[in-house]
């Protein structure tokens, strides 16, 4: 087996089970803050944003710094680091005595984390060209499918052992990860000749030619956009569904299906659009689920049922298994392989940004115009995102392959990414 397949079979496995550690203690955070002392479900929650906000925050400054060391030290060290630090302060998230410890673990765990980056970037930075968009198409299954299993094997532990101890076994299975990824994944750094890398180095303009090249921001926004986009519905989802049918029993049951079902479908299709997009085109597809996501969220936000809202999130996520591939394939082709460490540590820091505006976005929103309104918001950023893309992204197509032009950049005349 060719390293490249090695390496990505072994990322997926280590993303998979990373995943699901980190989504395991997640949705039980507000009632282990009430165990530590929070006595209501309003402080609970207030205790639940700084919780959120704080690590995305954190990670939007320090992504860029690791993205820039993954350049210089590796990409496996970088991946080693965040996993290792996601076992460490989840593990110590499991010993906190107050809410307040709890958050300013999560703050210094969103600082030195950052694994799926990581990966990303491992695998952006090690495949062949030609099966870039499948193989970011198959990291993001891996991940999706954690996504949608940690909160079951959280959940479980949790009626069993009690919500403390779901930190313990979230960091036994970021644990697990970090061994796998130091005994069997190997990175390989390809060398060019001695003239050409400094003429492609001298072409690029360096590290600050890369994160200012007009594809690469519009990308970086597009992916900034999809995560605030995301986040916009946070702190709204679960009260709509609850305005929908009450205070029922199976109230739970209801919202966990609904909010696991897009998860579900994204990890089905993400590996078939990143394939079909290797073969027609990353913007074409790009385009294609960014629009259809869009339009997507106008009826959902018209729901009279339950299930009318978990069907058309069920078609949500088969459309949002085509996003991040093809707009990291994108972001990839457009960054010289030696910069890439540093523009994808950029992106995360957009990503980071979007997820802690979202929730106060949404909010806003919801409050002023009612809950309904915040869907027909992610619909607007969509279609932003979607006209942004179709307007501003060059590609040129090279047999098989797809490259995306670099738009002019100050001082450089007419790059070749």
């Amino acid at each position: 087996m060719h390293r490249w397949k090695r390496n990505l079979v072994v990322l997926c496995f280590a993303q998979l089970v990373t995943m699901i550690g980190f989504s395991g203690y997640h949705p039980f955070v507000p009632y282990y803050m009430m165990e530590l002392g929070v006595d209501s479900y309003a402080a609970a929650m207030s205790w639940l944003a700084a919780f959120n906000s704080g690590s995305a925050i954190a990670m939007m400054i320090a992504s860029p710094i690791w993205g820039a060391l993954a350049d210089r030290h590796g990409r496996r060290m970088m991946l080693i680091r965040a996993t290792l630090a996601g076992c460490l302060f989840s593990f110590l998230m499991g010993m906190a005595q107050s809410p307040m410890q709890l958050v300013v673990l999560r703050l210094v765990q969103g600082f030195f984390s950052g694994t799926v980056v990581a990966a990303v970037t491992l695998v952006a930075t090690g495949t062949p060209e030609e099966h870039l968009g499948s193989s970011l198409g198959i990291m993001q299954t891996a991940q999706f499918v954690g996504q949608s299993i940690g909160p079951l094997v959280g959940g479980m532990t949790a009626d069993a052992l009690g919500y403390r101890n779901v930190f313990f076994v979230s960091s036994g299975l970021m644990l697990s990860s970090v061994i796998t990824i130091i005994f069997l994944v190997r990175e390989h750094t390809q060398q060019r000749e001695p003239a050409a890398r400094d003429s492609k180095t001298a072409e690029k303009g360096g590290a600050l030619a890369a994160l200012t090249n007009r594809n690469t921001l519009v990308l970086v926004l597009t992916l900034a956009g999809n995560s605030f986009a995301i986040a916009v519905l946070s702190p709204v989802l679960s009260l709509y569904i609850k305005s929908l049918v009450g205070d029922v029993p199976n109230l739970g049951t209801i919202a966990g299906s609904v909010m696991s079902v897009t998860a579900f479908t994204s990890s089905v299709s993400a590996v078939l659009l990143g394939r079909l997009a290797d073969k027609i085109g990353q913007k074409r597809i790009l385009i294609a689920c960014v629009v259809g996501v869009s339009l997507v969220h106008v009826p959902q936000s018209m729901v009279t049922h339950p299930n009318q809202l978990l069907w058309l999130r069920g078609i949500q996520g088969i459309l949002m298994g085509g996003v991040m591939p093809t707009a990291n394939a994108l972001l990839a082709y457009a960054t010289p392989q030696e910069r890439r460490g540093a523009v994808f540590g950029f992106s995360n820091s957009a990503h980071a940004g979007g997820r802690a505006l979202g929730p106060v976005m949404g909010a806003a929103v919801s409050n002023t115009w009612g809950m309904a309104s915040s869907f027909l918001v992610t619909a607007g950023v969509f279609a932003a995102m979607a006209m942004l893309v179709a307007g501003f992204v060059r590609v040129q197509v090279a047999g098989d392959t797809q490259e995306v032009e670099e738009a002019a950049v100050p001082t450089v005349s007419n790059p070749q990414q």
